[in-house]
């Protein structure tokens, strides 16, 4: 089958748009959501450890480390573990978090000794790390290597070193030691965001400016008429924002795209987000026309009680929280000031169930929950990681670098999707906290035509 040009950008606009707004979401939820001892107390878990560290104690520690429970449900362990095993529970806990998996033979040799690419890949689905690599991480391990995406992400967040030797044996203070960066500074981080989440909540205004780049990687096996069978889309924009948190949000970008088969010239966008809904104008870089939309009602949150509600995310539901996992990195002078340097991870496997989590915070409309559900038939998960600098002084965020992922599944609505990823980088400063700043609607955009209601995406047409 071969999708229409048009099929295809329309599926674009529709779905990924959906998709990115919830990322979007996820980093201003984020960047205000914020020893020796622990590997002493995994090693004493350890009943009679030897020189190399096998795969079922390694899981024990991490179950430790991680504050893992066991499931109160019945989990069925592979067939090489038995029941009344040392470690059957730390398994049975690791299992139903799918953090481990048995073979296509139903085993898990929980005897045999882990490998560092092993051990790496097990963190880093128990940190919810994303499942693509991470760039600009240089490393002794190919890329070519089957656990080349979660050691470079835990390389460039400095829980491994660079120089790691993806098949050689950790021994039990080596897999100790690695749990610990990765898990020992977890609750001082938790401390540090939730003061982050106080003082946040009384923010009255602020400004934040950086940029951001998303990529889109295309489905080779869903051709599109017109277009080549592979390919890389990219979109640099640079990111303007104020806020009010009494009247609302006003947005500047400027996005330049690159991988189409067509140049097109940079396109500049200007929004606003207030209380009678959202409005947005984009030049059009053919023609040069400029007009003010607004956009149809529930495509997006109201985002003036989105804000005015930060408080209760503090509070939010314990499923949403186990989503992410914080560390403290250490402290960072920036200017005069000196921060809190925070790394956070997670995953979202179901958008539905997650937008349903948030939704009394968030104040979400049942017209967009039900255009989220719509997309999550779509999506089959979302990953993100990145750091945040909290003022040590104020609490406040000072910056915030995060990487998003959105992965998608091979079909929708009964077709192939010509999408395989996406993938968004957003690197924001944070300034101007509780400053004079006044975010008025213009009389042009207040007068602006409103787009019709979101549909449900028809089936894409295929070409014989």
């Amino acid at each position: 089958m071969i999708l229409k040009k048009g099929v295809f950008i329309s599926l674009i606009k529709k779905k990924i748009i959906t998709t990115l707004s919830v990322c979007l979401l996820l980093t201003l939820l984020t960047s205000t959501a914020f020893a020796g001892e622990m590997q002493e107390s995994l090693l004493k878990g350890l009943s009679q450890p030897g020189e190399n560290l096998t795969r079922a104690e390694y899981v024990s520690m991490l179950v430790q480390a991680a504050e893992i429970p066991v499931p109160s449900g019945t989990v069925t362990l592979p067939q090489d573990m038995p029941a009344d095993a040392q470690y059957a529970d730390a398994l049975k806990a690791a299992l139903a978090k799918g953090i481990i998996k048995g073979t296509a033979d139903n085993t898990i040799s929980p005897d045999q000794p882990i490998t560092q690419a092993q051990a790496a890949s097990i963190l880093a689905r128990a940190l919810g790390l994303p499942g693509i690599p991470a760039s600009g991480v240089s490393t002794s391990v190919p890329a070519d290597h089957w656990a080349y995406g979660p050691l470079s992400w835990l390389i460039k967040d400095g829980v491994m070193e660079a120089s790691v030797q993806a098949d050689s044996v950790l021994s039990p203070s080596a897999g100790a030691a690695l749990l610990e960066k990765a898990f020992g500074t977890t609750k001082e981080a938790k401390e540090i965001a939730d003061q982050s989440q106080v003082a946040q909540a009384e923010v009255s205004s602020n400004r934040i400016d950086g940029n951001m780049s998303v990529s889109m990687q295309t489905n080779p096996a869903v051709p599109v008429q017109g277009m080549p069978a592979s390919m890389n889309m990219n979109m640099q924009a640079k990111v303007a924002m104020e806020m009010n948190m009494e009247q609302g949000l006003h947005q500047q970008l400027t996005m330049t795209l690159q991988g189409l088969p067509q140049a097109i010239p940079p396109i500049e966008v200007e929004q606003y987000m207030v209380a009678s809904g959202m409005y947005m104008k984009m030049k059009d870089p053919l023609s040069g026309e400029e007009k003010w939309v607004k956009m149809p009602e529930g495509s997006m949150p109201n985002f003036i009680e989105l804000m005015q509600q930060q408080s209760k995310m503090a509070q939010l539901p314990k499923e949403l929280e186990d989503l992410f996992h914080y560390r403290l990195l250490g402290e960072k002078t920036v200017g005069a000031d000196t921060c809190y340097e925070l790394a956070f991870s997670g995953t979202i496997p179901d958008l539905a169930q997650f937008m349903n989590l948030i939704a009394t915070q968030a104040n979400l409309s049942p017209e967009l929950l039900k255009n989220f559900e719509e997309s999550s038939k779509l999506v089959s998960g979302i990953s993100m990681a990145g750091k945040i600098l909290v003022n040590k002084e104020t609490y406040l965020t000072d910056s915030l670098n995060a990487t998003a992922v959105v992965t998608f599944a091979d079909q929708f609505q009964n077709q192939p999707f010509p999408l395989q990823s996406v993938t968004a980088q957003f690197n924001f400063n944070y300034k101007d906290y509780n400053a004079d700043i006044e975010v008025q609607l213009p009389e042009a955009a207040a007068q602006a035509e409103s787009l019709p209601a979101l549909q449900a995406t028809p089936e894409p047409e295929p070409v014989n």
